[in-house]
């Protein structure tokens, strides 16, 4: 691209606004003072609509895989779990529950389809928890969370969901799936820096501690009072940051933000069609495809994500048994319809040379 930018449709990180890279230069507060105490508490309060819920929010100075696993150890350990494992994120759940579980059943099917309902059903009449990730950016399926609520409520089953990939873009609805607790990230629809954790836990019981430094209550202790604190040093810049990236969010509108992600991804979609492109999900059962990220078929996908690089346009290729198979376009946070109209066109001049077979 001119200047040497970039256009990103790399499932996250993203790139943030102006705004919100700003406001990681602005000088620290004490972080046991009032100046972070108002910072945490407007960034709880912003967080709970995205949440779709009233629990308590905390947030780790960590990845998103440290709010997943200050979720399941707390909330897993010496349980019978039941793990939807389609792709790359339900594999991860699976893996971190293994750790503290009493036992781990995989409900699994190829990666970009979905389980069958009736094997989720029959796996959750033995389970006392079920873990899944809302949206699946490995394949670009969102899964059917009202439907897979119903099912896990209809049989006492807790509900633990990671909504990294979704919070910020896709309705996220804890109160109506009855999550006991969920776990999102910064670095994606929200777009924020990379380095925080947000968890919301709506109900406590059942909660068996966790290690030292991801152990929820202490955060939601330090949190309570007129004081509102972490427990340990919190990675004050990208706080700051976050703080302006919901101010963002709620200036446009929730309802505004999910229909715009959802336009946008169907133009991309759409455009992907219009070139012949096969796109890879088949949702099934219980899912649909992603507002936030496409997958896609494409000969020599390797091939096509360098030279896409090499113009200045980034895309992300498979991960795991996905490697080299297929491309996978973010629509997250800041992303435009210009921008997808620019990764269209250069994907229509590349697939040509291809298929016609002169170089580029």
């Amino acid at each position: 691209m001119a200047g040497g930018s970039k256009i990103s449709f790399i499932p996250g990180p993203v790139n943030p606004s102006p705004e919100v890279m700003r406001a990681l230069s602005e000088p620290m507060p004490y972080h046991r003072g009032e100046e972070f105490s108002r910072m945490y508490g407007e960034i709880m309060e912003g967080m709970r609509p995205l949440f779709g819920a009233m629990g308590d929010v905390v947030i780790i100075s960590g990845s998103s895989t440290a709010g997943l696993e200050a979720v399941l150890s707390g909330f897993v350990r010496s349980r019978r779990v039941a793990a939807i494992v389609d792709g790359k994120f339900g594999e991860r759940l699976a893996e971190i529950s293994s750790i503290y579980a009493r036992e781990v059943r995989r409900v699994s099917s190829a990666w970009g389809e979905t389980p069958a309902q009736e094997e989720l059903e029959s796996s959750l009449d033995d389970s006392e928890v079920l873990v899944v990730v809302h949206n699946e950016t490995s394949t670009g399926i969102e899964h059917d969370m009202d439907l897979i609520a119903d099912l896990a409520s209809d049989r006492g089953v807790d509900l633990l969901v990671d909504v990294v990939s979704s919070i910020g873009c896709i309705d996220v609805r804890g109160e109506r799936w009855d999550a006991v607790a969920l776990a999102g990230g910064v670095q994606k629809c929200i777009g924020a820096p990379p380095g925080l954790a947000p968890v919301m836990v709506r109900e406590w019981e059942g909660y068996d501690g966790a290690t030292y430094y991801l152990d929820l209550a202490r955060y939601r202790d330090s949190a309570r009072g007129d004081l509102k604190q972490t427990p340990f040093t919190p990675a004050l810049p990208l706080f700051a940051a976050l703080r302006t990236a919901i101010r963002e969010i709620h200036a446009e509108g929730l309802e505004a933000r999910f229909a715009r992600h959802r336009r946008v991804a169907q133009f991309l979609r759409e455009g992907l069609e219009d070139l012949g492109v096969e796109l890879f999900a088949r949702p099934g059962e219980l899912g649909r495809l992603s507002d936030t990220v496409t997958s896609f078929r494409v000969p020599d996908a390797e091939a096509v994500r360098k030279e896409l690089a090499r113009r200045g346009i980034l895309v992300a290729g498979g991960q795991g048994p996905l490697r080299g198979r297929i491309l996978r376009a973010a629509t997250m946070a800041n992303t435009t319809e210009e921008e997808v109209e620019i990764l269209l066109s250069s994907l229509r001049e590349i697939l040509s040379r291809i298929t016609s077979g002169v170089p580029s």
